[in-house]
């Protein structure tokens, strides 16, 4: 009985015992404060115990107070410095520092045949996120780069489906066609268009802006250099993510054209002007609403913008990824597929992506990557006269018809009918097939030392380009254009021939085979010695190989208007036609890193480049760079500084050499082209070939070369919260090709020299801010800003002139024309006053007689009226989490720049039957107004003999043309580990987004700061999507 008394007191001993202990464990408050490395506090740090939902916030002065229990890990971050994990041993108080964290400095990019820690750079390099760009949630990644890099301008012409930005780093570098266009670098191998990746294949987008960082690029890196890396799998992670997102896009900033009884009203008024009797009589306006409701067929009023224009087109975009990792064998496949319709029937892009990329690990000496990548775009247009809808839309006149009211295709004006055209002129497309192969084995034969062997091939089928107009165009991979059948209005079985028509349907087809080779041998030292001298060396040799050929086709006549294929088509209307060219490019490059205790760097590099555009004694150049760094913050004498807040300073400078060798394939060579022209003989069609020179040969046209200084600093501040970097910059390209005059008696067109140069300065600034409020809410801002002037420093002598205009020692492009003095308000003034014609009267434009010789000429009277190119661009971004909630903006704008208004935003009764924008209809001079307003007035009078004069280039259509537009806001969600556990899934996000929503401008109603009044419009799209990962 005793000893069952015993056993029952001890267990309630040792029930007691626990209980306490695990009261005493549950109610434990943990006290402390959180300090920095010089002592302060640390407040609004996020403290958590360990696998569990206790977290606390540290106060203003860094104290804090939290439960736990014995053996539990206390987790201590703040942004800005490194995670510390601490283990509850014992009940207290803790006193706990934190070091500053240099995560951001210690981050990996990627430079020119290789990678470099940011902290070392000695060059101007920006570098923007996978995250960045695709949340931009774009289709192209040229669009995705807008605002997103300072010394980076992107410039959209219209936001038509699969159109392309064209992207310019620091200003302009040449006054060729392509010479301006970034060098694209792809996981190390050139491509031609960075919008064939899919955005949601891109880990990084790296720019090299200065010479030191891209004379290792040598003659194609002139115009800057972008370099992409893709994203590939990592080890021991497996998953399937699938993401889908449906868009509309709405036109924006639509001009608009007035109706039919105010259109004859303003064209009377426009004939009188000019002295000539009114076509409409009173009594044709004044019943015209009536009659139009009675018989709308013989009273159009049609309102061309709206028969066109769809309110919205939709998009829709499927990516899906497969990713597998190992130690040994990383895998990531690819799939994604988008399409967009346009803002008028017919027209559409569809793009389809497909890739797979593949890391091998056979030792720990010996690596390799295997990857294959397939892209096909489909750009579909319709034809239709001056291959322009939105001009039609603009300009034809609301007396004209689209429609008979049983539906047939009305004529229009004389058979140009847009929606007919539209609907039944045929079709052309613009195909393109990248197939492109990568493979790369690296060996390291002992510790620092990497040898890299690359081999790139890839096969382009796609349009045929050529130059038009100091641009690059494409012909159409296959245009069939088919004739409109119009008949009567009143006789539907009357065919009614029309001039605007063709005689009979057409097919024309152009292709162009592209192969490119790519090779590489790339030998890396990286090493450090005594923990003092770092040493980073890169040497290698590299062979790029380009074949081309084209072929062109066409046929006429065909009866089979549904048949759009070479074998419908009569033989006796055919043409055909052909060429083919290779290049090649040789080049050995090298750079050496060097720094000191990481506080003071040097770096020196060059690329020695071979070119087959180039005579054998012009064929090779040698490009060199330099570049230092001192890293203030690393001194001794700097840690009195960091306790006002200076986490890290850096100086960098930079000099170096690139060039441009993108100019033409054959220049000093004589050239002959081959002809065969059909026609009749005897009877009989015969084709027979001729041939002739057709350029006139430089032998020692040689490379454009650019030279580039450039003074930097980055800097972060308050535990590495704000971070700021800053560039200015100088840069001078010389020997650009211009065509310089050669006696007529040649029989050729001026060749290509080597006697230009431009000059451009400027600067540009990055700054960030990242920071927490509490536990739960994280943010962050950021801006960037640059500026680039550019000058025409010399062109021996010659001018290019035209409403933008080069003239040397003054801005490049700059606009050129009158100065306006106001607009003539009495016969009186006009006949004491200069002007460009006797025509001139009241009502028209008044310039400024530079010269003073009584009259207005454009020989003498034209001016340079300021630059045209943007300057003080910028970008603004932000983001806000809140739990599983997050919140996005992106914006982009111009602070300085002087646009022309469009002449179809401002002219009425273009080609002499067009319709008149509403936004001059009451605003113009008039002889049916007042004095008073009249001197108010802010348009010409209405005139097509005076229209040369009041719309020929001059200050008084210029505008300020500085912006700020809304790219992108997203407000997205986050499903909770929770939630996704029970679905079976690794992560669920739903998103809504909008892009281009709203813009604030100086522009008038109905202009756009980015498009003029006949591109295709900028579009604000809204978008919704989701992102599954299995």
């Amino acid at each position: 009985m005793y000893a069952s008394f015993f056993k029952q007191r001890c267990l309630l001993i040792i029930t007691g015992l626990l209980f306490c202990i695990s009261s005493y464990a549950q109610d434990l408050s943990i006290k402390g404060i959180l300090k920095d490395e010089t002592g302060k506090g640390v407040p609004g740090a996020n403290l958590q115990i360990k696998g569990t939902k206790n977290t606390v916030a540290t106060d203003f002065d860094g104290s804090f107070q939290i439960k736990a229990s014995i053996g539990s890990e206390l987790i201590v971050s703040f942004i800005g410095f490194e995670t510390r994990t601490i283990k509850i041993t014992s009940p207290g108080t803790l006193d706990i520092v934190l070091k500053t964290s240099s995560k951001e400095l210690q981050e990996i990019v990627v430079v020119g045949y290789g990678t470099s820690k940011k902290k070392d750079l000695t060059g101007a390099i920006t570098t923007v996120k996978s995250q960045d760009i695709t949340g931009r949630r774009t289709v192209q990644v040229s669009d995705a780069l807008q605002g997103a890099m300072a010394g980076v301008t992107v410039s959209r012409n219209g936001a038509a489906p699969g159109s392309q930005s064209k992207i310019r780093f620091r200003g302009v570098t040449t006054i060729g066609v392509s010479g301006n266009d970034p060098l694209i670098i792809v996981d190390g191998v050139p491509t031609a268009n960075i919008d064939y990746l899919n955005p949601d294949d891109i880990e990084s987008i790296t720019a090299l802006k200065d010479a030191a960082s891209t004379a290792i690029y040598g003659s194609r890196a002139a115009a800057g250099v972008l370099l992409v890396t893709t994203r590939r799998a990592k080890a021991g992670k497996t998953s399937l993510e699938y993401s889908y997102e449906y868009a509309q896009a709405e036109p924006v900033n639509q001009p608009a054209t007035t109706g039919a009884v105010r259109y004859m009203q303003l064209y009377n008024e426009y004939l009188a002007n000019d002295g000539a009797a009114p076509l409409y009589s009173q009594a044709t306006i004044t019943n015209y609403n009536a009659n139009h409701a009675a018989n709308p067929d013989l009273y159009p009023d049609t309102d061309w913008q709206k028969s066109i224009i769809k309110n919205n087109a939709p998009r829709i975009i499927h990516n899906l990824a497969f990713s597998s990792g190992s130690e040994n064998v990383k895998s990531r496949a690819t799939l994604g597929y988008s399409s967009s319709d346009a803002l008028y029937d017919n027209r559409g892009f569809k793009k389809l992506n497909a890739g797979v990329y593949n890391d091998f690990k056979f030792s720990n000496k010996l690596t390799a990557s295997f990857d294959v990548s397939a892209v096909r775009t489909e750009n579909k247009d319709v034809n239709i006269f001056n291959n322009n809808v939105f001009l039609d839309a603009r300009v034809m006149a609301p007396i004209y018809d689209d429609y008979y009211s049983d539906g047939r295709y009305a004529l229009g004006k004389d058979g140009r009918n847009a929606v007919a055209q539209i609907g039944a002129g045929g079709f052309k497309k613009f195909i393109t097939n990248n197939l492109s192969g990568r493979i790369a084995v690296n060996f390291k034969p002992f510790k620092g030392l990497t040898l890299t062997g690359q081999a790139s091939p890839t096969i382009i089928f796609g349009p045929v380009e050529r130059e038009e107009n100091g641009q690059i165009v494409q012909d159409p991979s296959k245009q069939f254009i088919k004739v409109v059948e119009f008949t009567d209005m009143l006789d539907p079985s009357k065919k009614v021939a029309v001039g605007q028509q063709p005689a009979s349907a057409s097919l024309n087809e152009s292709k162009s085979y592209n192969y490119r080779f790519n090779g590489q041998f790339v030998a890396n030292y990286n090493n450090s010695f005594s923990g003092k001298h770092n040493l980073d060396a890169t040497f290698g040799y590299e062979n790029n190989y380009s074949y081309v050929e084209t072929i062109r086709a066409s046929r006429a006549t065909y009866t089979l208007s549904n048949y759009p294929y070479l074998d419908n088509g009569l033989p006796t209307f055919r043409d055909n036609g052909g060429s083919a060219y290779e290049t090649a490019l040789s080049s050995y490059f090298g750079r050496v890193s060097y720094n000191f205790k990481n506080r003071y760097y040097l770096q020196a590099g060059g690329r020695y480049d071979g070119s087959s555009r180039f005579n054998q004694d012009q064929r090779w150049a040698f490009f060199p760079s330099l570049g230092a760094g001192w890293a203030v913050s690393e001194e001794p004498f700097f840690k009195s500084v960091k306790e006002w807040g200076v986490d890290f300073l850096k100086f960098r400078a930079s000099w170096g050499q690139s060039g441009n060798e993108r100019i033409g394939n054959y220049p000093y060579q004589a050239s002959i082209s081959l002809y065969n022209s059909l026609f009749y003989q005897n009877g009989v069609v015969v084709a027979p070939t001729s041939g002739s020179q057709v350029n006139y040969a430089v032998d020692d046209i040689t490379w454009e070369t650019q030279e580039s200084t450039n003074i930097g600093l980055d800097a972060t501040f308050l535990n590495n919260r704000l971070t700021l970097s800053g560039d200015v910059f100088y840069k001078q390209t010389k020997d650009i090709l211009l065509k310089l005059n050669v006696p007529l008696y040649l029989g050729y067109d001026a060749p290509f020299q080597n006697a230009g140069k431009v000059s451009s300065k400027g600067f540009e600034a990055t700054v960030s801010w990242s920071d927490n409020i509490g536990t739960d809410w994280k943010y962050s801002v950021g801006a960037n800003i640059s500026d680039a002037k550019t000058n025409v420093d010399d062109l021996k002598g010659t001018s290019i002139l035209g409403d933008t205009s080069n003239i040397e020692g003054n801005e490049f492009a700059a606009w050129y024309g009158y100065k306006s003095s106001g607009i003539f308000q009495t016969a009186a003034e006009v006949a004491a006053s200069p002007k460009t014609s006797a025509s001139t009267k009241p009502g028209d434009i008044k310039y400024v007689d530079i010269d003073g010789d009584g009259q207005i000429t454009p020989d003498k009277d034209r001016v340079i009226l300021g630059g045209s190119l943007p300057r003080y661009t910028f970008g603004l971004n932000g983001k806000l989490s809140y739990k599983t909630l997050d919140f996005s903006f992106v914006a982009y704008g111009v602070g300085k720049q002087q646009v022309r208004l469009s002449n179809y935003a401002v002219q009425p009764f273009q080609e002499t039957f067009g319709n008149v924008p509403t936004l001059i209809d009451g605003k113009f001079w008039s002889a049916t107004n007042t004095a008073e307003q009249n001197a108010a007035a802010e348009y010409p009078r209405l005139s097509n003999a005076s229209s040369g004069n009041n719309y020929a280039m001059s200050d008084f259509w210029l505008v300020n043309g500085s912006y700020l537009r809304i790219k992108n806001i997203t407000l997205g969600y986050n499903f909770n580990k929770k939630i996704t556990d029970q679905l079976g899934i690794q992560g669920l996000r739903l998103y809504v987004a909008g892009n281009d929503l709203f813009t604030i401008s100086h522009f008038p109603k109905g202009s756009d700061p980015e498009v003029d009044a006949i591109s295709y419009p900028i579009v604000k799209t809204f978008m919704t999507g989701l992102n599954v990962k299995f």
